[in-house]
């Protein structure tokens, strides 16, 4: 069986997995974005397909004046046989804490927030043979030295606990011990955490006991996964796994990692990587302790075809797809959509504040990319712009608009690099009509305009100053996002947006 990672690219961070029959779901961290928590499906592993959002709905995700990176943490999706449902479990650090919400259908409407009252972040749950649900997170009690993560039995029908916590195994040592999860095989009970930080030094242990509460003996192997002493490996950090067993007795991790550019610079954000897990002494290996690679061999006679789909179209007179996302909650009559297109008006907010501008945004998902945009915009006042943004957080992204000034409409390329902005090129245009281009690779963007059939080369921008190593605090990845601001004021104009199209090339 051959297979190319990341399975699913761009940034889908912590992604969590389960399986119910012949159908696999998985989730990933969303941060500051809205809607939250991606959900997809997959028959095969391989091929996966995004089917919605877990959190689609303010009162499920209150985003309000979160901090860049900030919002929701870490989820895990898990399958519950007894009452057929699906929970989704994870932590709003900026607001609620750690909550669960419930579905029947994946694909469809999840329930309002049950919270429960533990700290710490990457809540998990396991299901035991009764069905009872015990819920654990990297929670520890500080006044006891290196204590485990705390678990206990919930009501899963309220998140109360039906005893109080008790800690587990807490690690081998390393630094940031997070993203618990249990399992149940070979007659014993397994605990996978991540350690090392969520950067080069990421890595996996995992320890087991015969009971659930019991004492957790740390594998002689680990890490069982870890990319920390390899750096000059194409993919880094790999991390915070988690494990699923097929319908024929295989077990699979899926887990982070990054595709550097240069000098372990990455922009795109942690991905989504697949690999198998191989067994010795009741211990799981992930992909036998070898390195992760791009291209992938298992061996398992599976004649799996995987399509990795490389182009996004969307036309917006038509609708506007699950990939879509706003920066926090989208503000009332910030955008609306009808058979003509896709429609932003700028409200006072920009993209240099932590806030809600007019902002829907795309995940970049390769290094080497095209997108093409189509849109029509007339400002009236010199405030109002409207345009494409590269954008990887408040004070780091490349933005490419049309705006206004002393009577005259420019089509301009701004970079704004931490408290550096610069206007690159600034060029008169006398249509309102415009085709957007912008062409990437490994190291530089390149900005393109095509106006009354004519198609001009505006500026280019370095990829690593939108890329988690020239920033702080920043755990998210790279979006192309439409977007409108009326700079201080509320825009009295709209931009209309009828075409985008996303070419991958990797």
């Amino acid at each position: 069986m051959k297979y190319k990672n990341p399975i699913i690219p761009g940034f889908y961070p912590d992604s969590s997995i389960c399986r119910k029959g012949e159908d696999y779901y998985l989730v990933a961290s969303s941060f500051e974005y809205f809607p939250g928590v991606p959900i997809f499906h997959s028959k095969d592993l391989v091929n996966w397909e995004q089917i919605g959002n877990c959190l689609t709905r303010k009162s499920q995700l209150n985003l309000e004046n979160v901090e860049s990176s900030a919002g929701i943490y870490a989820p895990t999706i898990r399958y519950n046989p007894h009452d057929d449902l699906f929970y989704m479990v994870t932590t709003n650090v900026s607001n609620i804490g750690n909550f669960y919400v419930y579905a029947k259908e994946p694909s469809g409407e999840w329930s309002e927030p049950i919270l429960v009252e533990q700290d710490g972040i990457d809540p998990s749950l396991f299901f035991d043979d009764e069905g009872v649900a015990h819920f654990i997170s990297n929670s520890r009690d500080a006044n006891v030295e290196k204590a485990g993560f705390r678990m206990a039995p919930i009501d899963i029908k309220t998140g109360k606990f039906l005893k109080p916590p008790m800690p587990l195994w807490g690690g081998i040592g390393s630094y940031a011990p997070e993203a618990p999860h249990i399992y149940q095989a070979n007659g014993w009970f397994y605990q996978l955490i991540a350690e090392g930080g969520t950067e080069i030094n990421h890595m996996v242990t995992i320890a087991r006991s015969r009971e659930l509460y019991g004492n957790y003996e740390p594998c002689p192997f680990n890490p069982i996964l870890t990319h920390r002493d390899k750096k000059w490996h194409f993919i880094q950090a790999v991390g915070h796994a988690d494990l699923v067993e097929d319908g024929n007795g295989n077990w699979w991790a899926v887990f982070l990692g990054v595709r550097i550019t240069q000098s372990f610079f990455h922009h795109l954000g942690r991905e989504v990587f697949l690999a198998p897990v191989n067994w010795a002494d009741d211990w799981p290996i992930i992909n036998a302790g070898k390195l992760i690679e791009i291209d992938m061999e298992v061996n398992i006679n599976d004649n799996i075809i995987q399509n990795r789909k490389t182009e996004y179209k969307t036309d917006f007179r038509t609708g506007i797809s699950h990939e879509w996302v706003h920066l926090r909650n989208p503000l009332d009559g910030s955008y609306r959509h009808d058979e003509n297109g896709l429609y932003l008006t700028g409200n006072a907010l920009t993209l240099t504040d932590e806030a809600n501008p007019a902002f829907v945004g795309f995940r970049q998902r390769d290094l080497d990319s095209l997108i093409e945009i189509d849109m029509e915009f007339t400002p009236k006042a010199d405030c109002e712009e409207a345009g494409v943004t590269v954008f990887y957080k408040y004070d780091s992204h490349f933005d490419f608009y049309i705006s206004k000034q002393d009577k005259t409409t420019y089509l301009s390329l701004r970079k704004v690099v931490g408290d550096i902005t610069h206007i690159q090129s600034k060029i008169p245009v006398n249509s309102n009509e415009v085709t957007l281009k912008i062409k990437s690779d490994r190291l530089k963007y390149y900005f393109y305009a095509i106006i009354e059939g004519v198609e001009i080369f505006v500026g280019e921008a370095l990829t690593r100053f939108v890329s988690k190593e020239a920033n702080t605090r920043a755990f998210t990845g790279t979006l192309y996002a439409l977007y409108a601001t009326g700079n201080g004021r509320l825009s009295s104009s709209e931009a209309r947006f009828i075409r985008f199209l996303y070419q991958g090339n990797d």
